[in-house]
């Protein structure tokens, strides 16, 4: 069985096909899987940025930060947008697991609001 002679043009248009191909898969990656769109400030959002806004400077202990992270966590269950539900709840689950950890988590739900064009009013 013979195999058919390759030319050269089609030795380089096929080099193109596939780094045209690489080059659209690797564009549609993050740089950083964790990084999510800010989304829109829905009424969900809005509320479960104020109800943190309004109780974090209060939440000290475990079970208050517990009972607010609840109360954010039920708030932004009701938005659209991914990326408050998703540090919501990081927020609920580093309550009970030390300052560092409640303090990392309460930065990335401020951030997750700040992005999506919330400002504590």
């Amino acid at each position: 069985m013979k195999l058919p002679k390759v030319g050269k043009k089609q030795i380089i248009v096929l080099v193109i096909a596939v780094l045209v191909v690489f080059a659209l898969v690797t564009a549609n990656r993050s740089d950083d899987p964790g990084e999510q769109e800010a989304g829109s400030l829905d009424n969900g959002a809005v509320v479960a940025c104020d109800d943190f806004a309004a109780g974090s400077a209060r939440a000290r202990s475990d079970s208050t930060r517990l009972a607010l992270a609840d109360k954010v966590t039920a708030s932004a269950a009701k938005s659209d947008n991914d990326a408050v539900r998703t540090r919501a709840m990081e927020l609920g689950r580093s309550a009970d697991e030390g300052n560092a950890a409640w303090r990392t988590a309460s930065n990335a739900l401020t951030d997750a609001c700040a992005a999506a064009g919330w400002t504590a009013g």
